[in-house]
C-alpha cells in the first residue's frame, strides 16, 4: 500500500512540475510578443522621427516638432523621446524632468556614433531620476555624416504590468536579456545591471534551442524557479518568465497530506478503494486545471490581439495625419479609424466572451466626434442598458461616427448653439431604435446620398441586419432599427 501510494505522489509531483513548466513556457510566449511589440514601436518611432527631422536634425520649427510629436503617438504612457546632437546636446525631449547632462559616454550615443545604425541597451539606471530604463536608439546621418540620435526610453516598471497580466503564482517574474547576456530589464527589479554570460541560460539552454524550460536558481535573488524563455524573432533580445514553485508546492504538499490522513486509517482492506478514489481525484483536478490554463492563455491571446489591433490602428492614424491630404479627408479618415480603435480598447478592458455595455459605448464613441469637430452643440445621450455583441460592435461604432459626423458638419453650420441627441431603445424582436437628431438648419439627404458616409451607412446597417430612414423635421432626424445581440 506504501509503495503505491509513494509512486502516486511522486508521480503527482512531477504532475505539478509539468504543469509550472507549461505555465513558464506560455507566459514566456506571453513576454515575447510584447517584447517584439516594445521594439516595432520603438524602431517606428525612431524611424519616423528621422523623416520628421529632414534635412536639418534640430527640432526649431514648430511644424517639425508638430510632426515629431505625431511620431511618438501610440508609444506607452512611460516612454520618454530625446533627440540629441553630434556634440552630446539634447535638443528635444519629451521628459518632463529633463536636466542637461552630457550622455555621449552612453552606449545608447556612443554605439551609433560608431556606425551602428540602430541599438538596444542593457539595463541603465537613469542619471535624472534613478529610475531602472532600458532604451533603444537610432543613428541620425545627415550627407552620410553622424549628425545625433534619436533615443526612446521606457521605464522597467513597464514589465511589472506585464506581470500583472498574465496572474502568475506570487514569488514570480519576467525579463528581458539581450543575447550577449546582458540584463536589459526585469520585474521585480534586480539591483542594477547584471551580466548573464555564465548563468545556465547562455551556457547550457539557448545554444540547444531558442525556446524551452528548465529549473534553476535565480541568479538575481537566489530563488528557485522554472523558467521559461523564448528569442525574439528578429531582435538580439530573449524573453524571460520565471514561475515560483513555493506557492504550487505548498498546494501539493497539503493536499498530499489530505490523502494520507484519509489512506493511513483505513488500512490494508481499503487500499484499492483508496487509491481509486485518489486517481479519480488527480485525473478530476489535471482536468480543471488545464482547462483553466486554457481559458487562461485563450483570454491572454484574446486581448492581445486586440490590444495589438487598437496600436496599428493608431499607427496607422499617425501615417495619414503625415499625407498630404485634404483636412477635411484626413480628418474623416482618422475619425473612422478612431472609432474601430475605440471598439479594441473595449474589447481589451472587458472580458473577451462578455458582451459590451452600450452606455459607455457609445459614449466613447459620440462625445470624442463632438469634441474632434469643436461643435457647440449640446450633446444628450439616451442609451438604455443594452449589451452589444462584439461581432456587432464595429459597424455600430461605424454607423455612429457617419451619422453624428454628418450632423456636426451640416446641421450648426453658422456656429449657432443647438442640441444633438443621439438614443438607443429596445424594440420588439430583439432589436433596437438607434436615433440621432439634431436642431440644426438642416440638409437635404438626397444631395449627399452618393457620398462616401452613405454607402457606409447603408453597408453598416445592412451588417446591423437593420434598415434606416432620414427626415427633415426642425432639423434632420436619422432612425434605424438594428440588431445588436
Amino acid at each position: 500500500m506504501f509503495f503505491v501510494v509513494g509512486a502516486l505522489i511522486f508521480q503527482w509531483h512531477k504532475d505539478t512540475e509539468s504543469r509550472a513548466a507549461a505555465s513558464a513556457i506560455a507566459a514566456a510566449q506571453a513576454v515575447k510578443i510584447n517584447t517584439g511589440w516594445i521594439v516595432e514601436v520603438a524602431e517606428q518611432a525612431l524611424h519616423r522621427m528621422d523623416l520628421a527631422l529632414e534635412a536639418n536634425p534640430t527640432p526649431g520649427s514648430g511644424e517639425t516638432q508638430s510632426q515629431i510629436e505625431e511620431a511618438l503617438e501610440g508609444l506607452p504612457v512611460s516612454a520618454k523621446a530625446y533627440i540629441v546632437s553630434a556634440a552630446g546636446r539634447t535638443l528635444y525631449t519629451t521628459d518632463p524632468g529633463f536636466a542637461d547632462i552630457d550622455i555621449r559616454d552612453r552606449d545608447y550615443f556612443s554605439v551609433p556614433a560608431s556606425g551602428e545604425p540602430f541599438y538596444t541597451s542593457s539595463l541603465l539606471i537613469s542619471r535624472l531620476d534613478g529610475s531602472q530604463i532600458f532604451a533603444f536608439s537610432q543613428r541620425l546621418e545627415r550627407g552620410g555624416d553622424f549628425a545625433g540620435v534619436a533615443v526612446i526610453s521606457f521605464d522597467v516598471d513597464l514589465l511589472g504590468e506585464l506581470l500583472d497580466s498574465l496572474a502568475l503564482d506570487p514569488g514570480s517574474t519576467v525579463s528581458i536579456v539581450r543575447e550577449d547576456g546582458m540584463l536589459v530589464g526585469r520585474f521585480p527589479k534586480a539591483e542594477g545591471p547584471m551580466d548573464l554570460r555564465e548563468h545556465v541560460l547562455f551556457t547550457d539552454h539557448l545554444p540547444r534551442a531558442e525556446t524551452g524550460t528548465y529549473a534553476a536558481i535565480s541568479p538575481v535573488d537566489q530563488k528557485a524557479r522554472i523558467i521559461g524563455y523564448a528569442a525574439v524573432p528578429d531582435t538580439s533580445l530573449i524573453a524571460v518568465a520565471s514561475v515560483s514553485m513555493s506557492e504550487t508546492l505548498d498546494r501539493f504538499w497539503r493536499g498530499v497530506g489530505a490523502v494520507l490522513l484519509l489512506i493511513i486509517p483505513v488500512g490494508l482492506g481499503l487500499t484499492l478503494a483508496a487509491v481509486g478514489i485518489v486517481r479519480l481525484l488527480f485525473k478530476d483536478n489535471q482536468r480543471r486545471e488545464e482547462l483553466e490554463r486554457a481559458l487562461e492563455t485563450n483570454t491572454l491571446m484574446f486581448r492581445e490581439i486586440h490590444h495589438r489591433v487598437k496600436n496599428n490602428l493608431q499607427s496607422m492614424q499617425s501615417l495619414i495625419r503625415m499625407q498630404d491630404l485634404p483636412r477635411d479627408v484626413k480628418r474623416d479618415i482618422h475619425l473612422r479609424f478612431a472609432a474601430m480603435s475605440s471598439v479594441h480598447e473595449h474589447m481589451y478592458h472587458h472580458d473577451a466572451y462578455a458582451a459590451l455595455e452600450a452606455s459607455a459605448f457609445v459614449a466613447s464613441i459620440v462625445e470624442p466626434l463632438v469634441e474632434a469637430y469643436g461643435s457647440p452643440a449640446i450633446l444628450e445621450l439616451d442609451i438604455a442598458p443594452i449589451a452589444i455583441d462584439h461581432d456587432r460592435a464595429t459597424p455600430l461604432a461605424l454607423l455612429l461616427n457617419e451619422v453624428v459626423t454628418n450632423a456636426l458638419k451640416h446641421a450648426f453650420v453658422g456656429g449657432e448653439q443647438g442640441k444633438l441627441i443621439v438614443s438607443l431603445q429596445p424594440v420588439t424582436d430583439g432589436k433596437a431604435l438607434l436615433k440621432v437628431a439634431d436642431n440644426g438648419v438642416g440638409y437635404r439627404p438626397e444631395e449627399i446620398v452618393q457620398r462616401m458616409g452613405s454607402k457606409l451607412i447603408n453597408a453598416m446597417v445592412m451588417q446591423l441586419d437593420g434598415q434606416w430612414s432620414q427626415d427633415v423635421q426642425n432639423g434632420v432626424v436619422f432612425k434605424a432599427e438594428v440588431t445588436l445581440n
